[in-house]
């Protein structure tokens, strides 16, 4: 489950600053991942851009505290934020960046109906180690219809599964 994280109304601030000092994650966009029956924190995610001009929303990386399968919780947060940047933001394009060397990673959101539009060379910068490549992966509001049919399909096994925030009980 997400739940939207700011200073404002969020009865955990600090996770909220922990999120917004991770890679500038905006505040006003950070997420609280947590387990749908106990509200255990399972990590923090929430989009590093939003541009309201361009229509465009750019994932942050999802940072996760390990008690759960990383693939599991990964599908559900990328599923989450598609839908929160499409039903919620409204938005024309949803993207995000991903170390090129993250091969599972890459193909699990590929596997989720985002498209690999190609490498960005030495995005991703590092102090010691050789900066990394990054793979441009999106999605455009004309395949959301299709493709949230197929992450539905894709996550129908899982018990915390199709929950945002603005989500009601019909």
């Amino acid at each position: 489950m997400l739940r939207r994280l700011d200073r404002g109304t969020s009865d955990r601030p600090n996770t909220a600053c922990l999120a917004a000092a991770r890679d500038q994650v905006d505040t006003a966009a950070a997420f609280a991942i947590e387990a749908a029956g106990s509200g255990d924190l399972l990590g923090v995610s929430g989009f590093g851009a939003i541009d309201r001009h361009e229509k465009r929303a750019t994932f942050a990386p999802i940072w996760t505290i390990g008690r759960l399968n990383e693939a599991v919780l990964v599908s559900h947060v990328a599923h989450l934020m598609t839908r929160y940047a499409f039903e919620v933001l409204e938005v024309e394009r949803a993207e995000l960046h991903l170390d090129w060397r993250l091969r599972r990673m890459l193909d699990l959101y590929v596997d989720l109906g985002f498209r690999c539009e190609g490498r960005l060379r030495a995005y991703f910068a590092a102090d010691e180690d050789p900066s990394a490549d990054a793979a441009v992966l999106s999605m455009v509001r004309s395949e959301w219809p299709s493709v949230v049919r197929r992450q539905r399909a894709v996550l129908a096994g899982e018990t915390w599964r199709y929950r945002l925030p603005s989500d009601r009980p019909p």
